[in-house]
């Protein structure tokens, strides 16, 4: 049996989960996304930690959290798709903004992101559109697998993971390196690939138009820019061990001098201009 979306033949999708089911990915597609961190992701050793090399070089700083967010999920309409949580059904895939806040209490963020409706936008043939459902982000809790390593620096605060940067690692830096280890799950790039492109013809979707874009204005200045900040993830099981084993590395590579350490390193062509006072 197929139906017909956008003019192309759709073919029905053999259900994984009984109907009503709250899951997003509930109907089988040949689809491999990407798991987090690549297949080159190795725990660091048992001892990473407790090594004398490490302590005597790790000077603990600022409390960062690592979060995933999620929206949409709205029990007084829910009848009504919503948020991001649409976007992940309307794909068959499980989607999370994933980031990080050094706020002391993270719940601010969430309100910022609700402010700015954070991803509410996407780009149709006839301009930016704003999709609704995009004001009640929330945190989702994490349920790895695995345990910290002794010694971490990185620990499950309930719905948050808390790690303690090292005193020389800014924000701007641990979040240029979070999001750079993980930009193989991203979600608006990996529409733009030959198996994002297929997933969404299986669908009967435009990979163009599933792109998440974020409206921001500062005082009378309006921008759009890509949210970039979406990913192919799952708060469970293997998905949040990866998380976990990424964030110890990032904290390990930087106190044993294995990252690069220049400022610039880390700005973007508009960043550095940005910087610089040109933009």
């Amino acid at each position: 049996m197929t139906t017909t979306v956008l003019g192309a033949p759709v073919p029905q999708l053999r259900r994984i989960r009984p109907i009503g089911s709250a899951a997003s990915v509930s109907c089988y597609l040949k689809t491999q996304w990407p798991r987090v961190g690549g297949p080159g992701i190795r725990p660091l050793p048992d001892t990473a930690f407790t090594d004398p090399a490490f302590i005597g070089r790790y000077q603990p700083s600022v409390w960062t959290y690592p979060y995933v967010a999620c929206c949409g999920v709205d029990f007084d309409t829910p009848d009504r798709a919503s948020g991001l949580k649409s976007v992940a059904d309307r794909l068959h895939m499980p989607l999370y903004k994933l980031s990080a806040t050094e706020l002391a209490d993270p719940r601010g963020r969430l309100e910022a992101m609700n402010r700015m409706r954070y991803a509410s936008h996407v780009r149709t043939r006839d301009g930016h559109k704003q999709e609704i459902g995009f004001q009640d982000w929330e945190f989702q809790q994490f349920a790895p697998r695995r345990q910290p390593l002794p010694g971490s620096p990185v620990s499950l605060d309930g719905h948050l993971f808390a790690l303690r940067r090292p005193h020389d690692m800014s924000k701007r830096v641990f979040e240029k390196q979070l999001h750079q280890r993980i930009r193989n799950a991203s979600f608006n790039a990996f529409l733009q690939t030959p198996a994002g492109r297929e997933h969404c013809a299986m669908l009967g979707l435009a990979p163009e138009e599933q792109i998440r874009w974020t409206r921001y204005k500062f005082g009378e200045t309006l921008r759009i820019d890509k949210a970039e900040e979406i990913y192919i993830f799952r708060p469970t099981g293997e998905d949040a061990d990866r998380l976990l084993i990424i964030l110890e590395r990032i904290v390990h590579d930087w106190v044993m001098g294995k990252l690069a350490r220049r400022p610039n390193h880390w700005c973007g062509r508009s960043q550095l201009a940005r910087h610089n006072g040109r933009g």
